[in-house]
């Protein structure tokens, strides 16, 4: 139990320091050996907890999308309804990481290196079969990826193109896409869907946050 507890805090200060320096400092500034010297460790000893930066990567981007779930509904008061607390967090994760520049920054050289998509499509698939299940729609596992995959190649190209300046709509507009997109690879109708993105909006307009690094965040309802 103990060597257990020792392996969890090594993972955690790992995560932790990577996260600083790739905020601070960018992913592709940052080395392998960067994040093991500033965790106090040795190469091999980071090694054995993760395979690559990538790996370091994908942990971060995990650990701030459940920080910020947990944020958002311990301060927002939807328990039952699936589809509304999920266009929440797709409204809140976006708006993010487009008008936050270290996490755009930070995203934007995933994609880059071709690892964004891989790391973004486990989680989207759970979510989409939770949808699903709550919805009670007769789907199977496939297509629901086919749809996890669909969304993340829209979302990575969006943070492409709006990074490389080949898109200059408002983040709103951005926004309001991804959320039809999500909505009606559901199956949900126009107006049934933009019923449940003007709640949404509601809700949305009364967070407000605040960074220090890539993998924690703090939210405030107002």
């Amino acid at each position: 139990m103990a060597v257990y507890k020792k392996s969890i805090e090594t993972k955690d200060k790992i995560i932790t320091t990577a996260s600083s320096l790739f905020y601070h400092q960018g992913y592709n500034a940052t080395t392998i050996r960067d994040i093991a010297r500033e965790s106090g460790l040795s190469l091999s000893r980071l090694n054995y907890h993760f395979n690559s930066k990538a790996d370091v990567a994908g942990m971060i981007c995990k650990e701030f999308l459940k920080n910020l779930n947990r944020e958002l509904f311990d301060q927002i008061p939807i328990k039952t309804n699936k589809i509304l607390r999920d266009t929440i967090h797709i409204r809140t994760w976006i708006r993010i990481f487009l008008s936050h520049n270290q996490t755009m920054n930070f995203y934007y050289e995933l994609a880059c290196e071709n690892i964004l998509s891989a790391m973004l499509i486990e989680s989207d698939h759970q979510h989409f079969i939770e949808q699903a299940d709550f919805l009670k729609l007769n789907l199977d596992p496939q297509t629901l990826r086919m749809y996890a995959h669909i969304f993340v190649a829209s979302l990575v190209q969006l943070i492409r193109a709006k990074k490389e300046g080949d898109l200059t709509v408002e983040t709103e507009a951005i926004i309001e896409m991804c959320n039809v997109l999500h909505l009606k690879l559901l199956g949900l109708g126009q107006s049934e869907l933009y019923t449940i993105i003007a709640e949404a909006k509601v809700y949305d307009s009364r967070i407000h946050y605040h960074l220090t690094d890539l993998s924690s965040i703090h939210l405030d309802y107002h």
